[in-house]
């Protein structure tokens, strides 16, 4: 199956597809919050969301090099402020245990890879409800992780009325909440 990802920028390559893929921008270094090699672990709620988009537009060697080292854990922390939930939600939506995660984040320690990618690909969600707003609509004052906070936790038709936050625990289940991102831009029905 082949995922369309969404363009970096406007100005990358207007002779591309919007479905193919763009290689990042060169020289450009990707920054990814919560990697265990760097203090930065994502921008606290209200930041803006640049962090997140070069997530998803990080290669796929990178993206696995990074979740082999695993995310620093308190990057759950981060993403419950960015998605504005709670720690304990944004914990059960991940589909981590509670206890051991606490621990984590207490501790400064590093998430495991299973949980580094799931981390990972919520992170990768963000940047693209970000990119698409950027391709679509007006990002002027829009929060790509408020708007997906809110969005994964209402009842969606397209699943049979339950939440998008209900399918986050999976590689599948994030893939097709990523599918029902991209037919909303398409005005499908979602």
């Amino acid at each position: 199956m082949t995922r369309a990802t969404p363009r970096t920028s406007r100005s990358a390559n207007p002779s591309a597809s919007r479905s193919s893929p763009m290689p990042p921008r060169p020289g450009a270094a990707a920054r990814v919050p919560g990697r265990a090699s760097t203090r930065r672990t994502g921008p606290r709620a209200g930041a803006a969301t640049g962090v997140y988009a070069d997530a998803l537009a990080m290669p796929v060697q990178d993206r696995i090099a990074v979740i082999r080292q695993g995310l620093g854990a308190q990057g759950v922390s981060d993403m419950a402020s960015a998605l504005q939930l709670s720690v304990d939600r944004t914990i059960h939506i991940l589909g981590f245990p509670k206890s051991t995660v606490l621990r984590k984040i207490k501790g400064a320690d590093v998430l495991d890879s299973d949980q580094s990618e799931r981390l990972f690909q919520l992170q990768r969600l963000i940047g693209m409800v970000q990119q698409m707003v950027q391709d679509y609509g007006d990002p002027q004052g829009f929060d790509a992780g408020q708007w997906l906070g809110q969005w994964l936790e209402q009842a969606n038709p397209a699943l049979g009325g339950e939440k998008p936050a209900a399918y986050l625990d999976t590689a599948s289940g994030v893939a097709l909440v990523e599918s029902l991102l991209h037919r909303m831009i398409s005005g499908a029905y979602a």
